[in-house]
């Protein structure tokens, strides 16, 4: 009896460590360029806002001290239409004097039910606030002399997605292509060297830690995870990808050494 005890502590334990995990805040700094002037990127992803605990105070700090040129989100925000009110509120939130774009995830598409006009309707409240929603479309950004193609390509699995007419509108002379979107699989329907960055969410890092990556071995069948592939930055397709771990949580609001994660990019 005594064991049974120990062993319902230790897993009592766990699940609370695992709740507090999800309130954490892990920032991630990448540097593609040493310039003192970088063109910089603050890239957010899968915020689920119905499991989210990072207090929102600490995601406002982060971007008042980094003072980006862009804010980035990948995706995942709702998973039922009655949780578009708090997302609208955390946009509102964060709001500052800095561009912001985003895309939209499975998880978007899954509680829109795919239907076109309640897509068109959540995508109409959020450029409301001012932020740039890409759906298989681009935006223009200039800092100084260099000019920065944002390129929002709708997610893999949602079957909406159309490379060629996301990358149609972009100003082709001298830019950098940074293109978004959410399933990091994307990447491989992407002409090699059609973008220089691709930013990604959707793997949460893995969210709830399993030896031997069983918790990708299990359950993700994308072709990135069966590489390795499955947070951080990569060279692939001579193209730089990042793959952003997530603020929110999926399923559960729990979380095992894959704290939720801020990202920093520096580009030249």
């Amino acid at each position: 009896m005594n064991i049974l005890y120990f062993v319902l502590l230790l897993i009592i334990l766990a699940l609370v460590y695992m709740y507090y995990e999800t309130t954490r805040l892990k920032i991630s700094r990448v540097c593609f360029t040493e310039s003192k002037e970088p063109f910089k990127i603050v890239h957010m992803s899968d915020l689920h806002i119905k499991f989210l605990n990072v207090d929102i105070n600490k995601v406002v700090k982060v971007l008042e001290t980094e003072k980006p040129d862009l804010v980035v989100l990948t995706g995942d925000y709702i998973d039922n239409p009655k949780h578009i009110p708090a997302f609208i509120k955390f946009l509102e939130s964060i709001k500052g004097n800095y561009k912001i774009c985003l895309c939209f995830g499975n998880h978007d598409y899954k509680a829109l039910k795919n239907s076109e006009d309640s897509i068109q309707e959540f995508k109409q409240l959020i450029e409301e606030k001012g932020v740039s929603v890409l759906l298989n479309s681009s935006v223009c950004i200039e800092k100084g002399n260099r000019k920065y193609n944002v390129i929002g390509i709708e997610d893999l699995r949602s079957k909406r997605y159309d490379v060629k007419k996301a990358l149609a509108g972009c100003n082709t002379k001298g830019c950098t292509n940074i293109a978004i979107s959410h399933n990091p699989d994307i990447i491989l329907q992407l002409p090699g060297g059609s973008v220089d960055y691709l930013l990604c969410g959707h793997f949460h890092g893995g969210q709830i830690w399993m030896p031997f990556n069983l918790e990708f071995r299990i359950l993700r069948h994308e072709k990135l995870t069966k590489i390795g592939i499955t947070k951080g930055t990569h060279k692939l397709n001579n193209i730089n990808l990042h793959i952003n771990s997530g603020l929110g949580n999926v399923c559960v609001p729990l979380r095992l050494f894959s704290p939720p994660e801020i990202s920093i990019l520096h580009l030249p």
